[in-house]
């Protein structure tokens, strides 16, 4: 663990900011001490410390990801968090999304390069680099997961396309319309949609509404259709539009002032 009370001018350049944080701790060698339990975040010693910070701001492990965000919320922190973009479907963690006391960051999807022991490996070599010793691996679809308010979250989306029933179709299993892209989110419908979970990025309180989602709103297909008539296998809530096309989740929102959702189905 890494204790610091108090940043010096290192670098001498004028301003306190992260370079002479990274300066302090190479430097400065009392500013490390081990934890004296197993660093588990659930640990006694962890929880102390949690109750006297401000921010937490970590890569938490993705397994565990609903519990750490549970244990967040118990000790109403304000966070920074990383977490696999799937996260935003999960049950627990999506009830916080939908009550708008979570949301994303920046700098969301795209590929991250986390440090990792010079034993680890993937089977893929382009997922890998060593820089100064330091061995990196990539991964796509991660986001940050805050509580923290941001610009992007009050910037409101400019939608221009108008909602026809040919090219917005109807769910067999949800009462709501297929819009495929964030892009194409019309300006003049009333009714609940079903978008993308890459929604949430663009996703603005006082634009729109989050309804649910398709795996708490939609119906399974089993319910709806005999047997043998729609693909078998995978999630109980795919979406499914006419042709008998299955969605990815959909998150399911609603312009403020009318009805917009959607979530993806894999």
């Amino acid at each position: 663990m890494v204790e610091i009370i108090e940043v010096p001018d290192h670098n001498n350049d004028g301003a306190v900011d992260i370079a002479d944080v990274e300066l302090l701790l190479r430097l400065d060698k009392n500013t490390a001490r081990p934890l004296m339990q197993t660093g588990d975040f659930r640990s006694t010693e962890c929880v102390e410390l949690l109750k006297q910070c401000d921010i937490a701001c970590t890569n938490p492990p993705f397994s565990l990801f609903r519990e750490y965000v549970e244990h967040l919320m118990e000790y109403d922190k304000k966070f920074l968090i990383l977490g696999s973009q799937n996260a935003i479907t999960y049950r627990e963690t999506f009830q916080y999304i939908q009550q708008n006391r979570m949301w994303l960051g920046y700098d969301n999807g795209g590929t991250k390069w986390f440090r990792v022991p010079i034993d680890y490996s993937v089977p893929t070599e382009s997922r890998m680099k060593i820089e100064d010793g330091v061995k990196y691996i990539s991964f796509g679809s991660v986001n940050w997961y805050t509580n923290l308010d941001t610009t992007k979250r009050h910037q409101e989306l400019t939608l221009f396309k108008r909602y026809t029933p040919k090219e917005y179709p109807w769910y067999a299993n949800y009462d709501a319309i297929e819009v495929s892209k964030v892009i194409d989110i019309p300006l003049d419908y009333e009714g609940e949609m079903g978008v993308p979970i890459t929604f949430l990025d663009k996703y603005n309180p006082d634009q729109f509404e989050i309804v649910g989602s398709s795996q708490t709103h939609s119906r399974p297909l089993s319910e709806i259709a005999e047997r043998g008539t729609y693909i078998q296998g995978g999630p109980r809530f795919y979406l499914a539009i006419p042709d008998g096309k299955y969605l990815y989740k959909r998150l399911f929102d609603r312009l403020v002032g009318g009805l917009l959702s959607r979530e993806a189905v894999c």
